[in-house]
């Protein structure tokens, strides 16, 4: 006979993996932890089971060592200019987020690249931090279900169906 009763169901606690996105040079060792890390930690009730962290601006150096005094695992990824070129950031990016199961996106100021990217990640369950450059406010993003296609997308659908059918019928193997 087992000493647990069957009812009960052991859970194993969720792994929490904070990739971060993008940086911020305006902000401060103090906002940061005041207002974005403190933020992140109520949010999700505790710490990360580690965090990955890119190369570059200030920000990037402060997490590390907020990691580091915590002593929570980190990775810190570099972008390969010189193998990669301007696919660098893209592919060390691509790494982050494959990895991750949270986010937190310092938002640019010129490009909106990677909000999208955070929406993204959103839909596909992620959670999702931002900060916009001009706020020190941190935004948690919810992704919403969209309503069913649009006619235009079903129609579009059917189409590209008949295309295939068309095709198998003239070309036999």
């Amino acid at each position: 006979m087992s000493t647990f009763e069957e009812d009960k169901i052991l859970e194993s606690p969720e792994i929490i993996i904070l990739g971060v996105f993008g940086h911020n040079n305006k902000i401060t060792e103090t906002e940061l932890y005041e207002c974005v890390l403190n933020g992140i930690l109520e949010e999700l009730g505790r710490l990360p089971d580690k965090v990955l962290i890119p190369t570059e601006g200030n920000s990037s150096i402060y997490l590390q060592n907020w990691a580091e005094s915590l002593k929570i695992p980190h990775q810190v990824f570099q972008a390969d200019f010189r193998k990669h070129q301007k696919l660098a950031w893209i592919l060390r990016d691509d790494r982050i987020q494959k990895e991750c199961t949270h986010v937190l996106a310092f938002l640019g100021q010129k490009s909106d690249k990677l909000e999208k990217t955070a929406e993204k990640m959103a839909k596909k369950g992620k959670t999702v931090f931002t900060l916009p450059y001009h706020s020190r406010t941190l935004e948690q993003l919810v992704f919403e279900e969209q309503p069913k296609a649009s006619e235009h997308a079903r129609r579009s659908d059917t189409k590209i169906e008949q295309m295939w059918q068309k095709y198998q019928k003239t070309t036999k193997c």
